[in-house]
């Protein structure tokens, strides 16, 4: 596996990776669903290929990629962890979502039919600039679309939350809640 640009993001692949049902109360939490936990989690591709204008291939590491399973069918979702205010995280949702959208096309009689997953980013570092949620809006020749990409903020829950609401997913990132305090905690 190539390494990521983060300890932070082999975080979050590390918990997809080896307890892939703590997704369920996140996806809960985020996308206000309502699984139970006895759903099944199956993990996606986390290198997709990105077609560049070139004809070249670029190779993207996601954080996670998945799908629930249950009684109610299936369901993608794609959510990344961000721990810097980067206003280009947007870009790499649509290029993820789109990529993902793919993987998954129906080509039927009358053309191409594309989902895109449920997307959500998971703000490490946030401030009063971080907006609640990010949207992507494509303009077809028939109209527009848009779609909502929650994010999620780690230091808007205590850890008292954390557990309260099982989501155990986000208790090695919320060490950034004290992130502006680590200079006083080391004198």
């Amino acid at each position: 596996m190539k390494k990521s640009s983060t300890p932070y993001d082999d975080v979050h692949r590390t918990m997809v990776n080896d307890c892939p049902q703590l997704l369920i109360p996140l996806v809960n939490e985020v996308f206000k669903e309502h699984y139970t936990g006895e759903e099944k989690v199956v993990l996606g591709s986390d290198v997709p290929y990105l077609e560049q204008q070139d004809g070249e291939e670029d190779k993207r590491i996601t954080d996670s990629h998945f799908m629930i399973c249950g009684s109610h069918g299936k369901r993608n979702y794609h959510i990344e962890s961000q721990s810097t205010e980067d206003h280009s995280m947007i870009i790499r949702m649509f290029e993820y979502d789109a990529q993902i959208a793919l993987e998954d096309a129906e080509l039927t009689a009358e053309g191409l039919m594309v989902e895109f997953p449920k997307a959500a980013v998971i703000s490490l570092s946030s401030s009063r600039k971080t907006p609640d949620k990010l949207s992507i809006t494509i303009k077809t020749p028939d109209g527009k679309v848009t779609y909502a990409v929650p994010v999620l903020k780690i230091k808007n829950y205590s850890v008292d939350e954390l557990f309260e609401k099982k989501l155990y997913f986000l208790i090695p990132f919320h060490i950034f809640v004290y992130k502006n305090q680590f200079k006083a905690y080391n004198r």
